[in-house]
């Protein structure tokens, strides 16, 4: 009987934390990850795309890697480098320097050391979108999205990894996109820095579509 009686209160415990936790239970694991991609330092986030038509979903596809990257501590986007980058007197040469990234160029060796020295930044993680469509297959539709991400140490100045995810989704009427999204940016995340989570929310929602 009191064994049993530990085991409700264990229980009921670990409820509890659950619901502080936001229902997500983090297993053991070192300050750095095995299998971790990133480098020390601080690292931007930067979208890349081919058109102005394109830039809002490139650019919520790259917040949201880096919100998925923040528990790696380091992270930054555009707009917290225009913001630090003001004080310093960089506020006009920063603007210039994320637009020629967005198109696809990568920072030059002078560009490379303003960004270490004054930022503290030692890689650029640049991504783009390879796909975000709906098609029809034989018995419904199918909504895809694509991310891929290069990560570039502005020291060495070479490209130090690249990763693609690539997923599919049918049938989920008013949040295909979303959910697509969201599945491939959580994959190349979980490439860059592996971490043991395991979401009860996610798992019932899984279970549920």
């Amino acid at each position: 009987m009191v064994v049993r009686a530990r085991a409700i209160v264990c229980a009921g415990l670990l409820g509890v934390g659950l619901a502080l936790s936001g229902c997500a239970l983090l297993l053991p694991a070192s300050a750095v990850p095995e299998g971790n991609r990133l480098s020390p330092g601080r690292r931007l986030i930067v979208a890349r795309f081919g058109s102005e038509e394109n830039r809002p979903t490139a650019e919520s596809a790259a917040e949201l890697l880096l919100n998925a990257l923040r528990d790696a501590g380091g992270m930054l986007g555009p707009r917290e480098l225009l913001a630090e980058a003001r004080p310093v007197g960089l506020g006009v040469w920063a603007p210039a320097l994320l637009e020629r990234l967005h198109h696809g160029g990568w920072p030059t060796p002078e560009e490379g050391r303003v960004l270490r020295e004054h930022f503290g930044i030692t890689t650029l993680v640049a991504t783009e979108l390879t796909a975000y469509e709906q098609v029809w297959g034989k018995y419904g539709k199918f909504t895809r999205a694509g991310l891929e991400a290069q990560a570039y140490d502005l020291a060495a100045e070479r490209v130090l990894w690249r990763l693609r995810s690539d997923t599919e989704v049918e049938d989920m009427r008013g949040r295909a996109f979303r959910y697509a999204m969201d599945q491939a940016v959580q994959e190349v995340a979980d490439a860059i820095y592996p971490r043991y989570t395991f979401s009860v929310i996610n798992a019932w929602r899984y279970w549920r579509r």
